[in-house]
């Protein structure tokens, strides 16, 4: 199974980072989330590497977590958390099914590994454009 491309489409939305008016919080975003800034370089497709990036993606949640968000944008930036929990459980689910070599299973995987992924994308877009204003 092959879903490289989905996990570095993760990988690239949120290494993108935030700009914007309120530096100190784009900033500590920036820095909170480097856990995934190299999880694009030799990307594999089996359970380890899809476990490898729940980890680093939980752990850029729990960086964000610590963050505390501009007033305007409170809202879009816990979206975003909720989010990034599901891809993290997604990412989990990508490397069990991965292991159980059952394809329709990991087909399943692979659309809601997607699907989820389009939501962080989205809610980081709308975070972005809360802390820009």
């Amino acid at each position: 199974m092959k879903l490289t491309s989905s996990a570095v489409l993760l990988v690239l939305l949120l290494v993108a980072g935030c700009g914007g008016s309120d530096s100190s919080f784009a900033e500590d975003y920036n820095k909170a989330v480097a856990p995934l800034s190299k999880l694009g370089q030799g990307m594999g497709n089996d359970a380890s590497e899809f476990n490898r990036l729940a980890r680093r993606t939980e752990q850029t949640h729990d960086n964000l977590a610590k963050l505390e968000a501009p007033d305007d944008a409170k809202d879009e930036f816990d979206l975003l958390l909720a989010r990034l929990d599901q891809v993290t459980d997604d990412l989990r689910a990508v490397a069990r099914s991965t292991r159980s070599k059952d394809v329709v299973r990991q087909r399943r995987a692979a659309k809601r590994l997607v699907r989820s992924s389009t939501e962080v994308q989205k809610a980081e877009a709308a975070l972005r454009a809360a802390v820009e204003g």
